[in-house]
């Protein structure tokens, strides 16, 4: 039983370890305002890997892959 236990705490410890300390969840885009995402590869961002853009229009425009270091800009539509 102790061994259970102690794998499960191991497990549960490997899991949260790949989660970055740093990581950021992107904030929503307001209605009225387009909205620029850049994802990096490290808490330096040094190294663009995606881009999510929201569009006034409602359109949306993704490409590379999304990780927890971003900068987030938002402007209003006019």
């Amino acid at each position: 039983m102790i061994r259970r236990v102690l794998a499960a705490a191991a497990l549960t410890s490997a899991v949260l370890a790949t989660v970055p300390a740093a990581a950021q969840a992107a904030p929503l885009c307001r209605a009225g305002y387009m909205c620029n995402t850049q994802y990096f590869s490290d808490a330096a961002r040094t190294n663009l890997v995606g881009v999510k853009t929201e569009f006034c229009d409602g359109e949306v425009s993704i490409w590379g892959r999304t990780t927890g270091y971003i900068t987030w800009s938002a402007s209003p539509c006019g």
